[in-house]
């Protein structure tokens, strides 16, 4: 039997001015800042209103595609607020599914719509079963449905369902506004708890103050009744309140304990599973009963965990049913961070406990070092007056061996009697070496080790170190070459350093060598700025357990078992020597292959290039009233080259250059130069040694002496100027201010 259907009511004239004026209301729902439960009840309610219908309701869709009813107006088919229907329950599927409106006219005889228990009652004897539901819609996705619902018989208009959509779409936007406003405030505050925790972590507060800090917020944040934060003692099993916060009643601070077992399987929540709790379903006990007492029926337990271990829950507690997902998942990251936090607060007061019996320990340890230091000033000192005093006494009777033996190797001696002689000149030079290095490696070890850092010709320092071994090499059938090296390339070092450094490792190639063995020294980039010079062999190398060996004072790694000369301090001394330089040394060695030496050092511009520029910018000199002769001693090449090229454009002055300072003095003695330019550093004597000399000869006294040195030591260059250097200046030259020092002196000696 077909029931008879009543047309819906015809629009007034006032119907259309009515409707923009509820889509404007919905309209400035996206500007307001109002929660999902208001927005929804105002949409509902104009719903009603406008199409003059018993009842609407409205469903928004939740992450579990599960349609949770968030409003209803009026009367009709509609379960209680919250009520949860998934999205295959009858017409709420086609909805979702086509994304279409679905018009009912009795919602009884719809076959997709399902008659349930808690439903069937309010469907009996009710004529409110005529039904217009529609999606609601926002881009790529069905968040909701909204619908109205008419006695039986009404049927809606195509243009009512085009309204009732427009209304959805709106409303589809001012609830996802809603809710994204709602998740703004909820991540907000839950950044605030966290940063509590974080605060209280920063300024070491104990566990207590830490829980009573977040379990108001936390309460709130959640929209629970009840948060407590528990600490477990699993040794007595029992769990222990630190704080909680409940409806109208708080508890801070330890003393409230109940039976482990209340929280739950400890095994989950030491894999970190939450446990749901509903205390109906536990056996009958006074802790039980007290918790029903209480009002707590379900509560979820969220476990802390820090290393590894289990130190109690965070309990979020809620009698209207299950626990919202999106609740367990902050109640998890507080839960993390409060684990962190009181671990922290615990290991705080350990730390606090400790530190009275640490500075108790530090007092006496400290008086100890005290005492312990100024026993090895004193045994550091003693160390030096004695290498010292070795030096001094080993260095006179070495004088006597060495010079008799060489006075005996001149006279006419049997082969035997040369054979002699030769062992006696060895040891004396191997010891004399030895004394040496030894007292190198303690000055630097000492920090007093004097280094004159300067722009250092690379391929001649190599050379003259290559002179000075190929006899050895010759003797040895040793090939000793060397590739190309660029004659402008200059590195920052100690010249006579440098060279010992080079000399020491060209005479381990040699002496360490296969017969006809061939060494080459390589020069090539190393990146920033630096320069590697390479000295390789193709000895019987190194096995790789004593490569950590190589570098230590008197270890030979059983070279001392073999006819090798040596001391064994060689390697260790060229190391400090590069080190000291701003250097690296390494070594890679194969055995059966050879071995590989190399010296890292910084790049330095060569002194000649940027000294003939400024040469050039200072312009022609003039010529000085009489000859004048400039003695230079200087054992660089290129800083030989550079004053030279300076002095050259001045008329009339004759440039005198020596590289040792024992030739410098024969020179000074027999030219009697206007004024000698003097390095420090020199090969054969010190700088300082030829000034003393010069000034103690009454022939050489009034000749001014200009110290030039990279050494710029404060405490070397007034002890100099005080004793008679005219001037001091240190490298790189300033080449203005060489020429004006230069000339100022040049005149005061010519004054009468």
């Amino acid at each position: 039997m077909t029931r008879a259907r009543r047309p819906a009511p015809p629009r007034r004239p006032a119907r259309p001015r009515r409707e923009a004026e509820e889509l404007a209301r919905i309209a400035r729902f996206l500007t307001e800042t109002l929660d999902v439960a208001t927005v929804g009840r105002r949409i509902v309610e104009s719903v009603c209103a406008l199409f003059e219908v018993p009842g609407a309701g409205l469903r928004l869709r939740e992450a579990d595609d599960v349609l949770v009813l968030v409003a209803v107006a009026g009367t009709g088919p509609y379960m209680p607020i919250g009520h949860r229907a998934p999205t295959d329950f009858g017409i709420y599927r086609t909805i979702v599914d086509s994304g279409q409106p679905l018009r009912v006219p009795d919602i009884a005889d719809e076959p997709a719509f399902t008659l349930t228990d808690d439903l069937a009652p309010r469907m009996h004897g009710s004529h409110i079963r005529s039904l217009l539901a529609v999606p609601l819609r926002v881009p790529e996705r069905i968040t909701g449905v909204l619908s109205i619902a008419a006695e039986v018989g009404r049927v809606f208009s195509d243009d009512e369902v085009a309204l009732l959509q427009a209304f959805a779409d709106q409303a589809a936007i001012a609830i996802n506004n809603a809710q994204t406003q709602h998740a703004l405030t909820t991540q907000a505050e839950r950044l605030r708890i966290l940063h509590e925790i974080d605060r209280a972590l920063i300024t070491e507060q104990a566990p207590i103050a830490i829980a009573e800090a977040v379990v108001f917020p936390l309460r709130d944040l959640l929209g629970v009744p009840r948060v407590i934060v528990n600490l477990f003692d699993e040794a007595a099993g029992e769990v222990e309140w630190l704080a909680a916060a409940g409806r109208r009643r708080q508890h801070l601070g330890p003393g409230v304990r109940y039976s482990l077992r209340l929280a739950g399987d400890v095994e989950g929540l030491r894999r970190g599973e939450p446990q749901l709790m509903d205390v109906r379903s536990l056996l009958p006990d006074p802790a039980a009963a007290t918790l029903l007492a209480a009002g707590l029926t379900v509560y979820m337990v969220v476990p802390m965990i820090f290393g590894g271990e289990l130190i109690g829950s965070v309990s979020v507690c809620d009698e209207t049913g299950p626990i919202a997902p999106e609740i367990v998942a902050i109640a998890q990251e507080v839960a993390t961070q409060l684990a962190i936090a009181i671990a922290q607060a615990r290991l705080n007061e350990r730390v606090r406990r400790q530190a009275a019996e640490l500075e108790r320990r530090v007092e006496e340890r400290t008086h100890e070092l005290s005492e312990a230091t100024a026993e090895a000033g004193r045994a550091n000192r003693a160390k030096s007056e004695f290498l010292s005093r070795m030096s001094h006494e080993l260095r006179t009777p070495l004088n006597a061996i060495l010079g008799f033996g060489q006075l005996l190797e001149m006279d006419a001696l049997s082969e035997r009697q040369a054979e002699g002689v030769g062992h006696i000149l060895r040891a004396g030079r191997h010891l004399l070496g030895l004394i040496n290095e030894v007292l190198d490696i303690s000055r630097i070890e000492a920090g007093r080790l004097s280094l004159s850092l300067e722009p250092v010709p690379v391929r001649e320092t190599v050379g003259q170190a290559m002179q000075l071994v190929q006899p050895t090499a010759s003797a040895l059938a040793v090939t000793v070459r060397v590739e190309t090296i660029d004659e402008r390339l200059h590195v920052l070092a100690d010249r006579q350093r440098l060279q010992q450094v080079l000399l020491n490792l060209l005479s381990n190639a040699v002496k360490y060598n296969r017969p006809r063995g061939t060494v080459t020294i390589a020069c090539e980039p190393a990146g920033d700025e630096r320069v590697r010079i390479s000295v390789t062999d193709t000895g019987p190398g190194i096995a790789a357990e004593k490569l950590e060996r190589l570098f230590v004072p008197f270890d030979r790694l059983g070279a001392e078992a073999t006819g090798v000369e040596g001391t064994g301090l060689g390697l260790a001394l060229s190391k400090s020597l590069v080190a000291a330089m701003g250097g690296t040394m390494d070594v890679r060695s194969e055995p059966g292959t050879g071995s590989t030496f190399s010296v890292e050092v910084a790049v330095a511009p060569g002194p000649e290039a940027a000294g003939l520029a400024a040469v050039a910018a200072a312009g022609p000199l003039a010529a000085p009233a009489r000859p004048q002769t400039i003695l230079y001693i200087e054992d660089n090449l290129s800083n030989l080259r550079l004053v030279e090229s300076i002095l050259s454009r001045r008329p009339g002055v004759t440039v005198l250059s020596a590289m040792q300072g024992r030739v410098g003095l024969d020179l000074a003695r027999h030219h009697l130069p206007d004024l000698v330019l003097l390095d420090r550093h020199l090969p054969d004597i010190p700088g300082e040694e030829v000034f003393r000399l010069l000034a103690e000869d009454p022939r050489t006294r009034a000749i001014p002496v200009i110290m030039l040195s990279a050494d710029a030591i404060l405490t070397g260059v007034q002890r100099l100027l005080d004793a008679g250097v005219r001037a001091y200046l240190t490298k790189p030259l300033d080449v203005r201010r060489l020429l004006e020092v230069i000339d100022e002196t040049l005149e005061a000696t010519d004054r009468p």
